[in-house]
């Protein structure tokens, strides 16, 4: 019987298929999957977050989930340049 290391399960939960990306306008550095065309994963890093005007001031829109709309546009760029693959 073939058992998985919950550990190694685990890692490529979080890290597996993610890429660095840098936002175009304020160059945040997150990670990013792109699971279809609908579905993004982002993982901000603390710092990412504080370099991000729009995270860190009064143009958050009111979104349950926090995300930021120049973030969105890089992340498609990436991905119609081939720079981001959709797994």
């Amino acid at each position: 019987m073939n058992r998985i290391d919950p550990l190694t399960e685990r890692q490529t939960y979080l890290i597996g298929g993610f890429a660095e990306l840098s936002c175009a306008r304020c160059a945040a550095l997150v990670r990013v999957r792109k699971s279809s065309p609908q579905q993004t994963s982002v993982q901000w890093s603390t710092r990412a977050v504080r370099q991000c005007p729009v995270l860190t001031g009064n143009e958050q829109p009111h979104t349950p989930v926090p995300t930021c709309p120049d973030l969105r546009t890089s992340i498609q760029h990436a991905v119609r340049t081939g720079r981001l693959e959709v797994t």
